[in-house]
């Protein structure tokens, strides 16, 4: 593996080069010398930014390279036809320009060999202005930060990192690792969601054929009865509750099943709506573990790779907390930059905020004695990745007693809305 030379450090937008261009150990007056580098080096070689097209004109005047103004961010178009980029997507992109990278493919060839494969998807539009922006002349890093909404701040932290230190196909690849396993925990959260919505669908719509349809029949009955004596109060409920129905009030179920769960989704989009529900759902059996199980994952898997990537410590715990998803976990790990730049260890940092498990703390400890954290925490983030799918496995058997609980419980109380007013006349009629 060769080094980067010095003359070829400062910029990294590609253009072909003649044999006079290849490089030298003399530097070009005015170049810069690259921020750090790899130890191990990189088979890239990125060339020298080339000089604006004929009739352009940058968008910061006195600077070479500058970025020529380009729509940035999704259109609404976009969304609408092709969603959102989802992490398999952006895992297989990071995979593949690492490949041309390494292969010493110029960036302009290699986006248009990308936008051709993504065409059709949320992607291609993303890569077709990535590709114009390296036209213009600027580097890959400035090139992607624009679309900052599609591949996050991690992703430019990293980009911006790699270019500096000379390693942009290993961050490449790195970058896929990531996204491949952020897929694997999205794909395990739906699956854990996917039974307990079916039995919740199916318990709406049960309730709802016996209130509309079942109801009507005993109320007549009901009714009668309370003529001749005082109905129970399950009866009462009951009965009271099918008038309601009756008169036009059906309306209320639909708007109860569906308006309600709406309006606690809009609330979670509020700060201190998800604040609150957060803190509630890490502590709802099995959900709640789960979720803290997830988020563990996120947090361990994300801080190695920026770690492993050279980020320094601050940054790095910033740019973990925005891609964790349970409040109370993300604030106390954003809460602990502080402490960690003042001179903390990262393991009793995190260790007073209460969030995290001994078996974590342990393990972040371990890595910080040893010089070996980002290790650590990748071995950390496959055990707990492993938990999750233990427990997503064997969440059907968690959760069903659950469910026939509550739909047993429905049951009982209309048959004992029903049947406690005839055992209660005949109790009458029996008597002396």
């Amino acid at each position: 593996m060769s080094r980067l030379p010095d003359d070829q450090a400062a910029d990294f937008s590609r253009r072909e080069r003649s044999p006079s261009d290849r490089p030298t150990k003399a530097k070009r007056p005015g170049a810069r010398s690259p921020a750090g580098e790899d130890p191990e080096g990189s088979t890239f070689r990125p060339s020298p930014v080339r000089s604006l097209p004929a009739g352009q004109k940058s968008s910061k005047p006195g600077r070479r390279g500058a970025v020529e103004p380009v729509s940035p961010n999704p259109k609404w178009w976009e969304r609408i036809l092709f969603g959102r980029a989802g992490s398999g997507q952006l895992a297989q992109f990071c995979r593949q320009l690492a490949a041309y990278l390494n292969a010493g493919v110029a960036y302009d060839r290699a986006l248009g060999s990308l936008r051709s494969q993504f065409s059709g998807t949320a992607l291609g539009p993303v890569i077709e202005r990535v590709k114009l922006r390296i036209r213009a002349g600027s580097t890959l890093e400035e090139a992607f930060q624009p679309e900052a909404r599609v591949f996050g701040a991690m992703f430019l932290s990293l980009l911006k990192v790699a270019e500096a230190r000379g390693g942009v196909p290993e961050t490449l690849r790195m970058l896929s690792d990531h996204y491949e396993a952020r897929q694997r925990l999205i794909r395990q959260a739906r699956s854990a969601l996917i039974y307990p919505t079916i039995v919740l669908c199916a318990a709406g719509g049960v309730v709802a054929l016996i209130t509309l349809v079942l109801l009507p029949l005993f109320a007549s009955l009901l009714t009668d009865i309370s003529r001749k004596a005082q109905l129970p109060l399950a009866s009462r409920a009951l009965l009271g509750f099918s008038q309601l129905i009756s008169s036009g009030g059906w309306w209320m179920l639909p708007l109860l099943m569906i308006g309600v769960p709406l309006a606690f989704l809009r609330w979670y989009q509020t700060e201190p709506g998800r604040a609150i529900l957060d803190r509630l759902l890490l502590h709802v059996p099995v959900f709640g573990g789960l979720l803290r199980k997830l988020d563990t994952t996120r947090f361990a898997r994300t801080m190695a790779t920026l770690l492993d990537a050279g980020v320094g410590v601050g940054e790095a715990i910033e740019l973990t907390a925005g891609v964790l998803a349970m409040s109370p976990i993300r604030q106390a790990v954003r809460g602990s930059r502080k402490r960690i730049e003042a001179g903390e260890e990262l393991s009793v940092a995190l260790g007073s905020t209460g969030q995290f498990g001994v078996d974590v703390l342990a393990v972040l400890e371990t890595g910080e004695e040893t010089g070996k954290l980002p290790e650590s925490l990748n071995h950390l983030a496959d055990d707990y990745e492993q938990q999750v799918a233990l427990t997503v496995k064997n969440l059907g058997q968690l959760v069903q007693p659950l469910l026939v609980l509550i739909l047993g419980g429905l049951v009982l109380f209309i048959i004992l809305a029903v049947f406690l007013p005839y055992v209660q006349v005949l109790t009458s009629l029996s008597g002396p």
